[in-house]
């Protein structure tokens, strides 16, 4: 898909990033995750830290203090898992469509053979959204899963 002439144009002003966006997710079992994602997925631990509860106060995420955990992918990206020390997170719904949660509904991972993920994924008893790539246009086929019940993944080859 080509890009439109809007995103061609240069906006009038924007940041510089010096790194991939860092997603972070609020996690109820932060170690079950950390598992999920490092031995199914690959990903390497790059930090795993404790917060005191006056920081995390002062940066309005919990009165508790939280323990961080930053994942780096294999291209440089990094998401970050978060627990907080006290009142853990609600599970939130999972509803039957992505599109009927609000908010972050799902990461896109861009893979060069998504065919060896996918097998590990099933491997692992991960529910895939559909068992096989669905082409969204031409020459684009992605593939869905639930991680957990929390977080929806694309992959695309």
């Amino acid at each position: 898909m080509e890009p439109t002439s809007a995103a061609k144009a240069e906006p009038p002003w924007a940041f510089k990033m010096v790194a991939p966006v860092e997603p972070g997710i609020v996690c109820i079992d932060l170690d079950r995750m950390l598992k999920f994602y490092t031995e199914v997925l690959g990903l390497k631990l790059f930090s795993d830290a404790q917060t005191t509860p006056e920081m995390s106060t002062k940066f309005g995420s919990t009165p508790h203090g939280y323990r961080i955990v930053r994942l780096q992918t294999p291209d440089g990206g990094r998401i970050k898992l978060v627990q907080p020390n006290q009142d853990a997170p609600a599970q939130n719904p999972v509803p039957d469509w992505v599109f009927k949660r609000q908010g972050i509904a799902y990461f896109t991972f861009i893979v060069a053979d998504m065919k060896p993920i996918l097998a590990r994924l099933k491997a692992n008893h991960v529910k895939l959204i559909s068992e096989e790539p669905v082409e969204v246009r031409k020459g684009y086929s992605p593939s869905s899963c639930w991680t957990r019940k929390a977080t929806t993944w694309n992959l695309w080859n």
